[in-house]
């Protein structure tokens, strides 16, 4: 079964008596394991798209099936619910509490789940030594670099063991040498099996992507796979699963 399927979406804005389009008719899907990388160029889309997979935002017309659940009618608390069980976010700027620790804005996101997670400081501490800060916990943002605080960022959107990770951007603020670092690590993640999807306007970072989606005037131009499809690779491991 597809992890996510958009099903003839639309998105239109009305900004007075003007109408726009900022998605016209968009069908995908995406299977699990896949590492996807959507590009376009500004105005394209494509963060809208993003938003709509990530329960951000809904179609103004379509269908949007995550996980087999239609959520194209949900609820903001449905939705939000929908994104705690099944999304991790990670975004350009980090998004991090400035005045809690590394350990503290990994654990943030078990705060919005109605069940309580057995053991969840040492999940994070332990999500915090795969991607390479065992020893930052008790750091707070400002005492760590760009590119340690997008592996935080990325330790706290596995917390919740997530189907799938949305990625903004990620390496935007970054220098090319920890933008690699980065990159590698999202590589690795997806070879263990979590589904990824990169929105980007570098070629560079799409390069580690398996499939391409282009968007362009919020359409979907072109589709290409670039290596062995998701069904070859490994499930989780016992940590991100």
């Amino acid at each position: 079964m597809s992890l996510c399927v958009l099903e003839d979406v639309w998105k239109t804005y009305t900004l007075g008596d003007v109408r726009v389009d900022v998605l016209r008719g968009v069908s995908l899907s995406i299977e699990p394991g896949e590492f996807t990388a959507v590009m376009g160029p500004s105005g394209s889309g494509k963060t809208t798209l993003m938003n709509i997979l990530g329960c951000l935002d809904v179609p103004s017309d379509g269908r949007y099936i995550l996980a087999g659940k239609d959520v194209t009618h949900m609820s903001d608390d449905e939705l939000s619910r929908m994104r705690s069980e099944y999304i991790g976010f990670i975004f350009q700027s980090f998004h991090l509490l400035p005045y809690a620790t590394a350990l503290e804005n990994v654990l943030l996101p078990t705060l919005y789940v109605e069940r309580r997670l057995d053991g969840r400081r040492k999940r994070a501490m332990e999500l915090l030594a795969l991607v390479g800060l065992g020893d930052r916990a008790g750091f707070k943002p400002s005492q760590l670099s760009g590119g340690q605080q997008q592996r935080v960022a990325i330790a706290r959107a596995l917390m919740n063991a997530p189907r799938i990770i949305l990625a903004d951007e990620p390496t935007g603020a970054l220098d090319s040498g920890t933008a690699k670092d980065i990159m590698n690590l999202l590589t690795e993640l997806n070879r263990q099996g979590t589904t990824v999807v990169v929105v980007t306007h570098d070629p560079e970072v799409a390069g580690y992507a398996r499939r391409i989606v282009k968007v362009r005037d919020g359409v979907v131009v072109e589709d290409t796979e670039t290596a062995s499809k998701a069904g070859e690779r490994p499930v989780h491991d016992a940590l991100l699963a």
